[in-house]
């Protein structure tokens, strides 16, 4: 083989790999490739209002601001919005 067909063909080799038409990758590659998106990162559309409810949850906001932030009128609504995140209720 000669040389140029042989950069030719490393080339090849590399520009496949780092441009995701590698036909070789592990299982656990492809396992990170196939993972479903969750979060804000990917468009969550209630981030902001579950960011606040963990904030509240972990006892780095207060009751009125969380209220505030949520728009909730009642302490039995914003603890039903806990609830249904899956969070715990702080007691306070």
């Amino acid at each position: 083989m000669s040389t140029r067909i042989n950069k030719r063909r490393i080339y090849r080799l590399f520009y496949h790999r780092f441009h995701g038409e590698f036909l070789w990758r592990s299982k656990e590659e492809q396992a990170w490739l196939d993972v479903a998106s969750v979060g804000r990162e990917f468009g969550s559309p209630d981030y902001e209002r579950l960011q606040v409810l963990d904030l509240y949850a972990a006892g780095k906001m207060n009751r009125e601001d969380a209220m505030r932030m949520l728009g909730v009128n009642s302490l039995q609504a914003l603890q039903q919005q806990i609830l249904a995140a899956g969070l715990n209720v702080p007691v306070r």
